[in-house]
């Protein structure tokens, strides 16, 4: 969080939104790619709203892809409370910004 720009007192992760995206796009339709970028930005933006330990947390554990051992032992804290604000975070984001159910479902 130190080193990334801030704007309003939070940190602005939508740059990262195009590092992440430019490794996982595999899809060839443009208005498919498209959009999924528009969703990702609101997704990092809603992100970059939680609460500094969730922030942390969830940058860990989903952006930079650690175990939650690996996290728990790069912040200092209790294993306990990264799963813990994990699911606060998840919570958080799921009532501001809803899991996409479109598609086949199994």
């Amino acid at each position: 969080m130190a080193r990334s720009t801030h704007r309003d007192g939070r940190p602005e992760l939508e740059a990262a939104v195009f590092d992440a995206a430019a490794v996982h796009t595999q899809n060839t339709d443009p208005e498919a790619d498209t959009a999924r970028m528009t969703r990702i930005v609101a997704l990092f933006k809603a992100i970059s709203k939680l609460p500094a330990p969730q922030l942390d947390v969830m940058v860990l554990l989903h952006l930079c892809g650690f175990s939650p051992e690996k996290a728990s032992s790069l912040l200092g804290i209790p294993l306990a409370t990264v799963r813990a604000d994990e699911r606060r975070a998840v919570r958080y984001l799921e009532t501001v910004f809803p899991p996409d159910t479109e598609g086949a479902t199994s």
